[in-house]
């Protein structure tokens, strides 16, 4: 079930009753202030590895329960084997890109768009970016089945919003990864709390799913460090 799919059952008549509580606790739940990106320090992975002297590569990401930063992390530590070396921040916490011969961005997916500490590094960096190999990875339950249908949905819902915002900017290569929900392991808010309880009626997981392809994620890690 692709992006655009998931979206329109979210709004139409056949979730009407779950809509009305889902509606009421969008409200409240955008209401208040948002919780800190990372949600905990278990979320947070940075890292630094590869040689001093090789190509350097910078992966800044987004998340909020760590499934995109294990995500940046395998494609970090795939390109040290590759021979780059490579820093893993958070993307709030890059104050400088200018050493850096490589960027990649990566974003969960979250209320149907990029988090906004991905897009902020964007808008701050985007001068420099439009000089730099660049390229961009998301990560979400839009990509719970990697189909060409559903690839190209998710593009078109996730993707080219960002690549027209930040038009200066021409990514190499976009990677579109599945995410993961687990209640047991991460403490959702509310709004989340509904949101993917209703996915989950959606896509028939319970209490927790891992829609992260390892291997696509290697293969789209080698793929790019050929094209940098």
């Amino acid at each position: 079930m692709n992006a655009l799919k998931i979206r329109h059952i979210l709004t139409s008549s056949v979730c009407r009753y779950c809509m009305c509580g889902f509606v009421l606790v969008t409200f409240f739940a955008c209401s208040i202030r948002a919780f800190a990106y990372p949600r905990t320090d278990n979320d947070l992975i940075e890292m630094t590895c590869g040689e001093k002297d090789a190509k350097y590569v910078l992966i800044a990401y987004d998340t909020i329960h760590g499934s995109t930063a294990e995500v940046g992390d395998r494609i970090g530590k795939n390109l040290c084997d590759q021979g780059f070396r490579v820093d893993l921040l958070l993307a709030a916490h890059v104050e400088d890109i200018s050493g850096y011969d490589t960027v990649i961005v990566g974003s969960a997916i979250y209320k149907f768009a990029w988090l906004k500490n991905a897009k902020a590094f964007l808008q701050k960096n985007q001068p420099t970016l439009a000089q730099l190999p660049t390229a961009y990875f998301i990560v979400g339950a839009s990509m719970s089945e990697d189909t060409p249908e559903n690839r190209e949905a998710v593009k078109k819902a996730f993707v080219e919003p960002v690549l027209e915002e930040f038009a200066d900017i021409t990514p190499r290569s976009i990677g579109l990864f599945g995410g993961a929900v687990d209640f047991a392991a991460n403490e959702y808010n509310l709004f989340e709390w509904v949101v993917l309880k209703i996915l989950g009626l959606i896509l028939g997981y319970t209490e927790s799913a891992d829609w992260r392809n390892w291997d696509a994620i290697d293969s789209w890690s080698k793929e790019l460090a050929g094209e940098l």
